[in-house]
Formats: C-alpha cells, structure tokens, sequence
C-alpha cells in the first residue's frame, strides 16, 4: 500500500474561546419553560385510575391493620409480663431477708418476717433494684386493694394496653389475662 498524499492546505479552524458564559438567571428561566410545556402536555387522572388506587389501598390496609394490631397487643401481653418478672425478683429477695434481726433486713423491723412490707417500692428500688418505678400503680401493685396479704403471701400485678399480669405468692407462675380478681389474685 502506497501512504496517502496530502494535496494542498488544510483548512484552518477558528477556535472560540472558553469565555462565553451564560448567566445563572437565563439558564434557570430556560428550565422553568421546559418544565412548564412538560406539565402542560400531560393529562391528568381518570376517575377509573383514582378508583383503582383506591381500591388497592383499601385491600392493603385490610391486610396490614389486623397484623399490626395483633402484633401491638402481643408486645402490650409480654410486657405485662415482664413488667411483674422484674419486681417478682426483687420481691423474692426481700422476704428472704427479712426475717428478725437479720443483718440485711430491707426495712430495719425487728418485728415482721417474710413479705410483711413488701409494698413499700420506695425500699424495694433502694435495696434490690434501682431500676424498679417507684410510682404507684406505675406499671405495677404490689398487694391490690382487696388482696389480704400475709408474712407467706402476696400478690403482684402488672397492666399493659389490656392485658393485666399476676403473680400470686411465691411459687406462682405468671398469669396473663384481661379481667383481674383482687381478692384471689387471679386474671381470667
């Protein structure tokens, strides 16, 4: 192959230079009016497409508002719970150590023993566990209204959402129910 030949001159190129800009305001106003004759082209909704949203909304919620609600009151049963687990341990504790003239005896009585006391919170957050709500009826009763406590016995109870949970004396399990018996200590 024989190399090309360049016959005669190139032709010369004027280059602009980088200076021309275009202001902020102009390159702004240009977008405004693309936008404008974008949304004056399109339609808008039909009754038939706004139905059909609608209705797909509508079986969405029919779906996830039962399954949320089951899921909120199950959270509200196992804090219930949880809310008399955490003062049962405290209270446990405190009738093992009150017995007369025992060293560690929570409310420095000579005379009771065993759960006698144990409704004061004020003692059983100061003694056994400083997270425990000393406010009354917040979340939890120790010993309800109704309830006739005893040295051996006591009654702990716990509401959360509608769901009340209870601890009837020491070797209780842990009840969960929405109608709560003070005088048995125990929820159906």
């Amino acid at each position: 192959m024989r190399p090309l030949a360049i016959q005669g001159e190139l032709k010369r190129v004027r280059l602009h230079s980088d200076n021309n800009t275009v202001n902020a305001t102009h390159r702004l106003r240009r977008f405004l009016e693309r936008i404008q004759r974008r949304l004056a082209a399109e339609e808008a909704f039909t009754l038939v497409e706004l139905t059909i949203v609608l209705l797909i909304l509508g079986i969405l919620l029919t779906i996830a508002v039962p399954s949320y609600l089951s899921f909120k009151d199950r959270a509200y049963k196992t804090a219930a719970k949880a809310d008399v687990a955490q003062v049962i341990r405290s209270v446990i504790s405190y009738g093992a150590d009150n017995y007369p003239n025992a060293p560690a005896d929570p409310n420095a009585d000579p005379t009771d023993n065993g759960y006698t006391g144990v409704d004061n919170l004020a003692i059983l957050a100061t003694k056994y566990d400083a997270s425990l709500s000393t406010v009354a009826g917040a979340p939890y009763v120790i010993n309800p209204a109704g309830f006739a406590a005893s040295s051996t016995d006591f009654c702990v109870t716990a509401a959360a959402g509608r769901w009340i949970a209870v601890q009837h004396g020491p070797g209780g399990g842990i009840s969960v129910g929405t109608l709560f018996t003070p005088g048995t200590c125990t929820v159906s």
